[in-house]
Parts: structure tokens; sequence; C-alpha cells
């Protein structure tokens, strides 16, 4: 098995066991935060099972080198981690809340922030699904530039490497925040240098697919097939008014 396979896996199985960790802790919770706890988890279950076809749809290829399908993958996966262990965060912080009252003004700020990034990264995670996507649709597509014979991907490859770092960049930030003690998990609070990274990512990952995007016109009348390139500007400017979102909160 490949590293990259290797990789994924793992993460995987990771998350699905920060997931099971946060549902088990339900004390000091309402039935109504029972019941908010109980959907967020199978939501964030369903989008590990939905990584999992990502996965297997990896494994059979035959040069997983020549592809940038596990770049695009990985980050898929980051991503929904990310969110998982943001949420775990934020579990914390209310707990915290419902313990000690007097910090509650202090722990809705944090949340109302964690929050803001959570909407980021779900939407990062939502533009590398649409790349994925095609790139799996395309991916035997051979195009001729300058005589040349060249896969397809390969046009919007310059483009995916920063748009990954920037996505690594902040599961770094994340894997931080999360720790075992007696086999199970636990969360740190995101110090205010933590937040201001994570958007530095988010701006990173902005500034890929901005440059993507705008390359796309200048190229699709020679590329016929970058006209179906489902990330639009739309999106661009959806992450745009999210990150400047995020930035005008306080961040403690």
């Amino acid at each position: 098995m490949a590293e990259a396979d290797i990789e994924m896996d793992n993460m995987a199985k990771d998350t699905e066991d920060t997931i099971d960790d946060i549902e088990k802790d339900t004390e000091d919770l309402s039935e109504e935060e029972r019941s908010k706890m109980e959907k967020k988890a199978a939501k964030a279950r369903r989008d590990v099972q939905e990584f999992s076809r990502v996965r297997e749809f990896l494994k059979p290829l035959a040069d997983m080198a020549k592809t940038y399908l596990p770049k695009v993958a990985m980050f898929i996966g980051q991503n929904i981690a990310m969110g998982v262990i943001l949420w775990g965060v934020n579990k914390v912080l209310n707990k915290t809340s419902h313990q000690d009252p007097q910090k509650s003004s202090d722990v809705k700020k944090k949340v109302a922030a964690i929050n803001a990034l959570i909407t980021v990264i779900k939407t990062q995670g939502d533009l590398g699904k649409k790349t994925f996507e095609w790139m799996k649709e395309h991916k035997d597509e051979v195009i001729t530039l300058d005589e040349t014979d060249v896969p397809l991907e390969s046009v919007i490859s310059k483009y995916i490497t920063p748009i990954s770092e920037s996505v690594d960049a902040a599961f770094k930030i994340a894997q931080k925040l999360k720790y075992k003690l007696d086999g199970e998990v636990q969360f740190n609070i995101p110090t205010g240098e933590d937040m201001r990274e994570f958007l530095t990512a988010g701006d990173a990952f902005l500034k890929g697919y901005s440059d993507l995007v705008a390359f796309i016109p200048t190229k699709v009348q020679k590329i016929e097939q970058l006209a179906t390139f489902p990330v639009k500007q739309a999106d661009i400017d959806l992450l745009t008014t999210q990150l400047k979102d995020a930035k005008h909160l306080p961040l403690w």
C-alpha cells in the first residue's frame, strides 16, 4: 500500500475515533444539546464515509505518483478532520460555560470565532470535493500543448500544490489541539495566535483557488474541458466573505 494510502487510512480512522470520544461525553448536556450533538456526529460520520469512498477510488490506480488526485484527496480528509477537532474544542468550551457561568461571555466569543473558522473549513472541503470529482472524471485524458502530449490535469497542477500546502499547514495547527489522556481524546483551546495562523492558511487556500479560477478563462478556448471545471467565481466570492467574517471576530 502506498504511503499516501496509509496516511489517509490512518487519518480516517483517527477522525472516526475522535467522533466517538466526543459523542461519549454527554455530561452537563441538556436534551436539546444532546440532540444537536447526535446530529453533528451523524453528519461527521457521513463526511468520513464519503472520504472513504474517495480513498477506495484511489487504491486501484497503478501509479498515484503521476496524478495530483492524492493531494486533493488528502486535503479533503484534512478538512474533515479539522472540522471534527474544532467541534470537539467547542464542546469543551461549552462545558466550561456550564461549569462556570462567569466565563460564559468569554466562551461565547471563542465559540463564535471557532464556528466562523469551521464554516471556512467546510467550504474549503467543498471546493476540494468539486475539484476531485472533475479530476477523477478527466483522469485519463491527454491534451497536446506545444506539440507535446500531457495529462489534462497537468494544466492545473501548479495551483493544486499551494492549495494542498495551505491545508496541510492548518491541519498541523489543528493536530496540536488534540491529545489523548487515559486513552481518551482531549482538546486544547486554540490560542489567539493559533487562530491567526488558521486564517493565514485560509488566505493561502483562497489565493490558490482564486489564481486557478482566474487562469481558466485564459486557456479555455484551447482546452475546452476547462469550461466544465466546477469551481467558479461565486465559490471564490463565498469563501472571501467567510474569511472576512472570521477575521472581523475578536480572536482573544
